[in-house]
């Protein structure tokens, strides 16, 4: 935009409706980007996800997904106990 000849009525309007579909698609694009339901859809399926590849390494026997839920059990069984032990 730095050449120094005039710009038709039509070069110019023809820059201001570019710019109004580049504003537009950047307004479109921000909304997407924080409307809480896209949020907490992309959120669902990133965590469902995570969970069906920890499902399946359990499956395959993965020493760090056993471990982790081998200390989950462990962790509730305790639990129960201490629950069991204070209702006496």
């Amino acid at each position: 935009m730095n050449d120094q000849r005039k710009r038709s009525a039509e070069e110019i309007e023809a820059d201001i409706a570019r710019a109004r579909l580049e504003l537009t698609s950047t307004v479109d694009e921000l909304s997407d980007r924080l409307d809480p339901r896209a949020q907490l859809d992309a959120a669902r399926s990133a965590a469902t996800a995570k969970a069906q590849t920890f499902a399946g390494d359990v499956k395959k026997g993965e020493p760090k997904a056993v471990a982790i839920v081998g200390g989950a059990l462990a962790f509730i069984g305790l639990m129960i106990v201490g629950a069991a032990r204070r209702g006496r």
